[in-house]
C-alpha cells in the first residue's frame, strides 16, 4: 500500500515497435494497479536495459516501484514547455469516449502554447493533475490511456479535410457540440503545438478512430488531486524532452 506521497512509477526498458505506446506496455498490458497506483501514476521509456540480479542479460524489462510524488522522471530530461492548462472542468467525464471529451474540454479552453512546433520524431512527456469528483476513488490505471490520448489530441491538428464533415458528425454524437466547432477545433493550426497528421480523427464502423502521436510520448505523469465538488477537472503541461547526457569519467 502506498504513503500519501508515493506514486506507482512504471518503466519499460528495452527496445520497442516505433509506433507501440509505453502507457500501454507497462500498463494495459499488465493490470490496473488499483492498489499501487491509487494516488497516481507515473510511466516512462527506460534507457539500457539493466542486468539481472545473476548479471544474466535480457532484451527488455519491467520495473514497478513506488517512489516521491515529487521526484522527477528517472530517465528524461525535461526541455521547453510545448503547451498547459490551468483546472479544466471535464463534467461527468462519464462513458466510453473519454479521448474525445478530453480533447473537447481542452481544445475549448484558454491554455499557453508555444509559438514553435515540436519537430518531427522529439520526443515529449505529458504531466497533468486529475481532481475526481468528492466521494470517488478512481482506479487510475484504467484511465491513463484515455486522459493521455485526449491531452495528445488536443495539442494536434488535422490537415486531411476529405470526409471532414462525416468525422465532425460522427464526434458530436458523443461530446453533443455543433459539427462548426468540432471542424474548426481539428483544424486549428495554431493550438497544433505537436504537430500535424493528416488523419487526427477518422470514420471508423460506426464512430470515430483516433490517431494522435502518442507513440512519441515517452514519459508521463497523472497524478490525483484532492476532489473539489462533483465534477472532474484536470490541469497539466506537455514538454519536450530527451536522453540526459552521459558524462564519461577520466
Amino acid at each position: 500500500m502506498p504513503s500519501g506521497d508515493q506514486v506507482l512509477e512504471a518503466s519499460f526498458f528495452g527496445s520497442k515497435l516505433p509506433n507501440a505506446d509505453i502507457e500501454n506496455i507497462v500498463l494495459y498490458n499488465i493490470g490496473s494497479f488499483r492498489t499501487a497506483g491509487r494516488n497516481g501514476i507515473r510511466f516512462e521509456h527506460g534507457s539500457a536495459v539493466p542486468p539481472a540480479p545473476d548479471g544474466t542479460a535480457y532484451p527488455f524489462c519491467y520495473r514497478y516501484s513506488l517512489v516521491s510524488r515529487s521526484s522527477s522522471f528517472a530517465h528524461w530530461r525535461g526541455g521547453r514547455t510545448l503547451a498547459s492548462f490551468d483546472w479544466t472542468d471535464l463534467g461527468a467525464f462519464s462513458g466510453e469516449k473519454k479521448p474525445a471529451q478530453v480533447w473537447l474540454a481542452l481544445s475549448s479552453a484558454e491554455a499557453e502554447v508555444a509559438t514553435v512546433r515540436r519537430l518531427p520524431d522529439t520526443t515529449f512527456a505529458v504531466r497533468v493533475h486529475v481532481r475526481p469528483p468528492q466521494g470517488t476513488q478512481p482506479v487510475w490505471g484504467g484511465l491513463v490511456k484515455g486522459i493521455f490520448d485526449g491531452v495528445i489530441t488536443a495539442f494536434q491538428s488535422h490537415s486531411d479535410t476529405t470526409n471532414l464533415g462525416e468525422v465532425a458528425k460522427r464526434i458530436s454524437t458523443t461530446v453533443s457540440v455543433d459539427t462548426t466547432s468540432i471542424e474548426q477545433y481539428l483544424l486549428d493550426q495554431r493550438r497544433g503545438v505537436l504537430g500535424s497528421v493528416p488523419k487526427l480523427a477518422a470514420a471508423y464502423r460506426d464512430g470515430v478512430k483516433w490517431d494522435p502521436s502518442d507513440h512519441w510520448c515517452v514519459a508521463g505523469e497523472l497524478l490525483a488531486a484532492a476532489p473539489v465538488g462533483r465534477n472532474w477537472a484536470i490541469k497539466g503541461e506537455v514538454i519536450e524532452v530527451s536522453r540526459p547526457e552521459v558524462i564519461d569519467a577520466e
